[in-house]
């Protein structure tokens, strides 16, 4: 990535942390790349994930956005949006096809979710992973 590109880069990013959705769409229309990366490998779609920031992401997706992309870690978009307990951004995801047993660390979501994976994890979440077919 050029100098350029990285600055672009860095502004679609923040422009999908800040929650700036018309910005978000004017760089989709100018062809700002949807699976462009930081240097941890962070996507737009992993921002918006961690974020739960749902028309972000049904926006990104749409314009046709990698659901199953991991960064240098191993974590997809999937796995930010359920350990920041954004259960609808994770229902999003796993509709548009994500996968839900990627093992970030060795350890799956579901596997985090019965550790105890923060209070936001109800029984309705784990409900959620095993319908998705969770191991």
């Amino acid at each position: 990535m050029s100098k350029a590109d990285e600055t672009t880069a860095e502004k679609f990013f923040r422009a999908i942390k800040k929650g700036d959705l018309l910005a978000v769409r004017k760089f989709i229309a100018s062809d700002t790349s949807l699976n462009a990366t930081n240097k941890f490998g962070w996507s737009p779609l992993m921002y918006a994930a961690c974020e739960g920031n749902t028309p972000i992401i049904r926006t990104l997706i749409a314009a046709g956005a990698n659901v199953n992309s991991v960064n240098n870690f191993g974590v997809s978009p999937l796995a930010y949006a359920a350990l920041q307990g954004h259960w609808r951004a994770v229902e999003l995801l796993l509709n548009a096809g994500a996968r839900v047993n990627v093992k970030p660390h060795g350890v799956s979501l579901l596997q985090f979710a019965e550790a105890g994976g923060g209070s936001f994890v109800t029984a309705k979440h784990f409900e959620i992973l095993r319908k998705a077919g969770a191991k």
